[in-house]
């Protein structure tokens, strides 16, 4: 089964990482980009074949780009940069980007019984 879900990835001075805001607990990290390419895409068909044979319901992709795009700015907020500031370090250069990932997710025996 494919599926297609709304990623954010960040590359900050020392690698990058990824989630897809519609697979809460996914995310992944690399030390290239094409490193996390793959890695992000692992961890969701990992994460995403997991759930099922637990007999978790699937993580429905739903967020378009722009919907993930409101949700990590809505995710990082102020707060954040509130306890940079609390604790006197300078905010980290972060570059996000926001793609559309597909994955090929096999489904248990058990689940299509």
């Amino acid at each position: 089964m494919k599926l297609r879900y709304a990623v954010v990835f960040e590359q900050t001075p020392n690698n990058y990482g990824a989630y897809a805001p519609d697979v809460p607990g996914c995310i992944s990290t690399g030390k290239t980009w094409d490193e996390m390419q793959e890695m992000i895409r692992e961890a969701l068909t990992f994460h995403i074949e997991d759930l099922l044979e637990q007999g978790e319901p699937l993580p429905e992709p739903k967020r378009s780009i722009d919907e993930a795009i409101a949700y990590h700015s809505q995710a990082l907020g102020e707060s954040a940069l509130k306890s940079y500031a609390e604790y006197g370090d300078p905010v980290p250069s972060i570059s996000t980007t926001f793609q559309m990932v597909e994955v090929d997710v096999a489904v248990p025996q058990a689940v299509k019984a």
